[in-house]
């Protein structure tokens, strides 16, 4: 794969996490994405939207859902259907003096019950619109690393963060100092508890957490130095296991 393929790509799928909550939608625990924050993304790197890049409305209309109703047995009556808005955009973009084009949909429910009864969400031609666009943008690679699952993991939201703090301190250096007797500090740490484990079984749970977020972290050489500490405490429980 060319680097001119993954151009667009590699400036974009890495997402700041200022802009990211935490949402519950059906159930399921995801990270949501702020629209602003793609749009400012997409921005800067394509220009102004109208000029560098913007979308036009493809399609738009209001599904009927199923029937809703209240009351039981004889008393059960239909009180209307769920509603949702879909809109389809073409996303345009401009790449090297050239034209691309992405076709994407978005989704929001209109009309539907809650516990309170039925509700409409006046905002879900605006909301399924923002939709589309993120949906489109994720195409070209925007926030790869959330759509990819990445942000499941914590080690890496955490490596995510101590990067754009570099990024957006006032003392660069200071920040880097910083991090780095943090760094210093958490293996340390690692080690002293590792030298305190009761069993194999907690020693390697210690370690193979460890692992995981350095390597998040791609941090080889404090890696390679828990690694070590696994080595020497190994024979104390091999010996004790054979006693």
């Amino acid at each position: 794969m060319s680097d001119k393929n993954m151009q667009i790509w590699s400036k974009v799928d890495k997402t700041d996490t200022r802009f990211t909550k935490k949402a519950k939608v059906n159930g399921q625990d995801i990270t949501s994405l702020s629209g602003t924050a793609m749009v400012m993304k997409a921005t800067e790197l394509f220009g102004p939207v109208g000029i560098g890049w913007g979308w036009r409305i493809v399609e738009e209309r209001f599904d009927e859902g199923h029937e809703i109703f209240i009351g039981e047995g004889d008393k059960r009556a239909c009180i209307g259907r769920e509603i949702g808005h879909t809109v389809k955009i073409a996303l345009w973009f401009m790449q090297d003096d050239k034209r691309g084009e992405i076709e994407q949909y978005g989704c929001t429910r209109y009309q539907y019950k809650t516990s309170y009864g039925m509700t409409t969400d006046g905002e879900a031609p605006k909301k399924s619109l923002t939709d589309a666009i993120k949906k489109a943008l994720s195409m070209l690679g925007f926030s790869a690393d959330v759509f990819l699952g990445l942000f499941d993991d914590q080690d890496y939201v955490q490596q995510l963060q101590a990067e754009q703090a570099i990024e957006q301190a006032e003392d660069r250096d200071a920040e880097i100092e910083r991090q780095k007797q943090e760094r210093l500090d958490y293996i340390k740490s690692v080690v002293e508890t590792m030298q305190g484990a009761q069993s194999m079984q907690e020693l390697k749970k210690l370690h193979d957490h460890a692992v995981r977020r350095l390597t998040a972290r791609n941090d080889d050489t404090a890696i390679k130095r828990i690694a070590k500490e696994l080595r020497d405490l190994t024979p104390k429980f091999t010996q004790e296991s054979a006693a």
